[in-house]
Order: structure tokens, then C-alpha cells, then sequence
């Protein structure tokens, strides 16, 4: 009953957030009955992080002067046996695939959460990527997510038109497509720290990742059905639908 203990527990999910879509993930994570917090200051991180349940470091915004932020938000989370999400924003690109680099060198992440040709970066797949869009040239395939999880030990969520979720032994897919989700800026931002919300409620990393991309999917549906072809409406009727799920429109069996 993970929306619940989300719900009754109201975990602290602590982002290095895009600064584009801060407002959409906080709202996002409330909604849901997390409790969002934002950080810029090396100056706070370690109460920062001991105040929370779940790390999200997002890439969407990335400059340097971040680094050392993201990097110590990891190693403190690690330290403290904190789960840490990452969202790895046009990682194909050079500089970023750099500095992504560095943070895979230097934290453990629980669950990487990207679109396919971001993943296909971890895996070491080639193929072609514009700007946060998923290359059309890479298709959903289990094998790939895997094969980026056995590279990172971190848990693999894959999302797009369906969602692929890979640890090194096994993978699944989450197949409700909605093509309104892949309009709306920022979405992805909002699945990678709604993941934060769900690891923070159980020990069981793959469970929290699934449960997360079902979520999503769910509210999801449901909101676009609601706004039928006001796509622009779409991220209100979502924090809606986030704010009413519960853990039965879940299939976690």
C-alpha cells in the first residue's frame, strides 16, 4: 500500500531540480502527499539531506557551478543510506555526458530514470537524440534497460510510449501510452521525483520503481481522458488525478 504510506507518512523528497519545471515537480510530489524540497547551497546540504527520504538530482538545468552540489547530495545520501534518483537530461550531450560521468563515479544510484536514448547512453547503445526528446531510431527493448542497470547498478526506469523498469536480473513494462504526457514539458521531471516519493516508503527499490511508472501512467490517463483535446490543460488535470489515486488502480502484483 505504497500511496498510502506515502500518504500517511508525507516523506521529505529533496531535488536538485530543473529550474523549468521546479514548480510542476513540487506541486507533483505534494499532490501525491510528499512533502518537496528544493536546494541551491552547499551550505545545507548535510540537514538538508538528514531531514529527508529520498534524493532526486535532475540534470534539466545543469551548469557547472552545480556540480559540486549534485555531488555532494549524492555522497551524503549514500552515506546515509538514503535512495538517490537520477534524471539525466540530454546526457548524449558531450559536456553532460561528462559530468555524468563524474556523478556515476562517485554516487550510487538507486534508480536512474531517463528516456530511451538516455538510457541507450548508459548502455552504451549508439543512436540519436534532440534535445530532451527520446531518439525515434531506438526502440523499447528490455535488453537495453538491462543492460544499463548491469553498467550502473542502479535500477533502470525507461519511459516513453511504454515504460521499461530493469535491475540486472529481470525487467517489466508499464504499456498505457498517452501521447498528451509526451506534450507537456517537464513530465518526465515529474516521474523522476514521484519516484523519489515511492522509494522513500519501501526497501523494495524495483517495487517503488514500478509503482512509480504506474502512477504516472494512471493519473496520467485519466487526466488526459478528463481534458479530451485540451492537451495545455493537461498538467492541472494530473496534480487532480495525482491528489485522488490510490493504491488500487496500482497493479503491483
Amino acid at each position: 500500500m505504497l500511496i498510502e504510506r506515502i500518504r500517511a507518512t508525507q516523506p521529505m523528497v529533496l531535488n536538485y531540480a530543473n529550474t523549468v519545471t521546479q514548480q510542476r515537480v513540487a506541486d507533483s510530489i505534494s499532490m501525491l502527499g510528499g512533502s518537496p524540497l528544493m536546494t541551491q547551497a552547499l551550505s545545507e546540504i548535510e540537514e538538508l539531506v538528514a531531514a529527508s527520504q529520498a534524493v532526486v538530482l535532475n540534470l534539466g538545468t545543469w551548469n557547472a557551478a552545480g556540480m559540486e552540489l549534485m555531488l555532494q547530495l549524492g555522497k551524503v545520501a549514500n552515506a546515509q543510506g538514503i535512495p538517490v534518483v537520477l534524471d539525466p537530461v540530454g546526457v548524449g550531450l558531450p559536456q553532460r555526458s561528462q559530468s555524468v560521468q563524474q556523478l556515476l563515479q562517485a554516487i550510487q544510484f538507486t534508480v536512474i530514470r531517463g528516456n530511451a536514448a538516455e538510457i541507450a547512453w548508459f548502455a552504451q547503445i549508439k543512436g540519436q537524440g534532440k534535445g530532451i526528446d527520446a531518439a525515434q531510431d531506438i526502440a523499447v527493448d528490455g535488453t537495453m534497460a538491462q543492460q544499463a542497470s548491469e553498467r550502473t547498478g542502479a535500477i533502470i526506469l525507461q519511459s516513453g510510449p511504454i515504460d521499461v523498469i530493469a535491475d540486472c536480473d529481470h525487467w517489466v513494462t508499464q504499456t498505457r501510452s498517452n501521447p498528451m504526457l509526451a506534450q507537456n514539458v517537464g513530465m518526465g521531471d515529474v516521474l523522476s521525483s514521484l519516484t523519489g516519493c515511492f522509494l522513500a516508503v519501501t526497501t523494495d527499490s524495483f517495487q517503488a520503481a514500478v509503482a512509480a511508472a504506474q502512477c504516472m501512467a494512471v493519473a496520467g490517463e485519466r487526466a488526459s481522458q478528463r481534458v479530451e483535446q485540451h492537451p495545455g490543460q493537461l498538467p492541472a488535470a494530473l496534480l487532480d488525478e495525482l491528489s485522488w489515486i490510490d493504491d488500487a488502480a496500482l497493479d503491483l502484483a
